[in-house]
């Protein structure tokens, strides 16, 4: 059965979430269910909505594929994806959009990205049609990590 993992954080440029990384790290572990780290894509620095729908119907469409028989049957899931938003805030848990001509839209704000609970909405609902397990977690964190004190090379930088 195919995994994928779909992290969101909501750090500033250069910065990585505490959460956001024990995540990618726990996922990649034997104990969280050893994804492949080509499976878990991740966008420590937010996620504009677009980008996001374009990642999610992509992993759906990989997850969905029957298995090597050609067949899957409607009890079982062909495939699994984690969808997981990682908010410096409650606040941004449960924000409203700020386009005012949309006042009262619910979104989850990542940094200067904000993404509609209704979207996330409806591809659980499409990966309940294509036969896929979508989990989707909310949680908050403000403990930032610098990428030099974590060990990663900027890209184009000499």
């Amino acid at each position: 059965m195919p995994k994928y993992a779909v992290l969101c954080g909501s750090a500033p440029e250069g910065y990585r979430q505490k959460k956001l990384v024990d995540m990618y790290d726990f996922l990649t572990s034997g104990e969280g269910g050893s994804y492949e780290s080509g499976s878990v894509i991740v966008f420590p620095n937010g996620v504009n909505e677009l980008l996001l729908e374009s990642v999610l119907n992509s992993v759906l469409d990989e997850a969905s594929e029957s298995d090597s028989a050609g067949e899957s049957t409607a009890e079982e899931y062909t495939g699994e994806v984690l969808l997981y938003f990682c908010a410096q805030t409650e606040a941004d848990l449960c924000a409203e959009l700020s386009d005012s001509a949309c006042a009262g839209v619910e979104v989850v704000r990542l940094g200067s990205n904000e993404v509609r609970k209704d979207v996330i909405a409806y591809y659980d609902g499409l990966a309940e049609q294509l036969g896929v397990k979508l989990r989707v977690v909310y949680e908050t964190d403000d403990t930032l990590m610098s990428e030099e004190e974590l060990g990663y090379e900027r890209v184009g930088v000499k």
